[in-house]
């Protein structure tokens, strides 16, 4: 429950980030939500990667494989993430900053269970 609780405070600090960075594209630089997206989910990849490593999972690990797994994760986390998004503002039409955090949810969901279980699942 701690490392929970870890992963969750990690991920409001990037969440908090990442959708800074989301809304800023869309309404101060006139960009799509869907870019937007890409844009600030790149932004936030590596600032994941190293306060998860750091501070969630305390990894010690010098292995590249961690970091390929790592970035497996976020692109099957992303994905999901991505498809939601896809979903809620082309076919049900929802407003696009609304539909942003709903696509977030499923991508901390995924991201929480595969980093635990297949990234770091080692330091754990």
């Amino acid at each position: 429950m701690k490392q929970l609780m870890k992963f969750l405070v990690v991920g409001a600090l990037n969440t908090l980030l990442g959708y800074a960075v989301i809304f800023a594209c869309m309404y101060l630089l006139g960009l799509s939500a869907l870019l937007s997206n890409v844009i600030g989910y790149a932004f936030g990849l590596v600032l994941s990667y190293v306060l998860n490593r750091k501070v969630t999972f305390q990894s010690t690990s010098k292995s590249k494989a961690e970091v390929f797994r790592f970035l497996l994760v976020f692109l099957i986390a992303y994905f999901a993430n991505f498809c939601v998004l896809l979903m809620l503002i082309n076919v049900w039409e929802f407003h696009e900053g609304g539909s942003q955090l709903v696509a977030g949810v499923v991508y901390v969901l995924f991201s929480f269970v595969l980093n635990k279980y297949y990234v770091f699942y080692r330091t754990s």
